[in-house]
């Protein structure tokens, strides 16, 4: 028993591991849900810039749910996380900074300043705290790891940029 218990223990620690590094590895990704809400489970992320299928959007593009597929994943994004690109494409929009961002050593403004990042670059952020739009975002910028406001962000040529996970 110990021995299985052991084994499954090194198993779920290495899915943990793989999947950790997974999701470092894609840039300001958006997340793919089984359905058209946040209560529904995410089952995959897609990264910025790529083309994604849409076979249609729900509540209209603001606010509203689009069914998309990329690869083999099938599923539900926030229309806000994509833009349109060429002449029917649609991807999954980049962020970008919409304000000159100090980049800070942690996330609040008493953290010493690292950089700041110009109005209208493109950045590539691991995550957010306390949500998108309120909380202080990790992110990668220029070889830097920092914390950038979640204000000052959004998806770049997206119709409704407000939202952007």
């Amino acid at each position: 028993m110990k021995y299985h218990l052991t084994r499954l223990c090194a198993g779920v620690a290495f899915l943990a591991c793989a999947s950790g590094a997974w999701a470092h590895s894609l840039v300001s990704p958006a997340t793919v849900r089984s359905g058209p809400g946040i209560q529904w489970p995410t089952i995959a992320r897609i990264p910025a810039n790529v083309d994604v299928n849409v076979s249609g959007c729900y509540s209209g593009w603001g606010g509203g749910w689009c069914a998309v597929s990329w690869k083999k994943v099938k599923g539900y994004v926030q229309a806000g996380v994509l833009a349109p690109s060429g002449s029917n494409d649609v991807i999954v929009a980049p962020i970008v900074t919409i304000d000159h961002a100090n980049l800070r050593k942690g996330p609040g403004s008493n953290w010493p300043s690292l950089a700041v990042v110009p109005s209208g670059t493109q950045i590539d952020v691991a995550y957010c705290s306390q949500g998108w739009l309120y909380g202080w975002c990790k992110v990668h910028y220029e070889g830097q790891t920092g914390f950038v406001n979640g204000l000052v962000l959004r998806r770049q040529d997206s119709p409704y940029a407000h939202t952007f996970y």
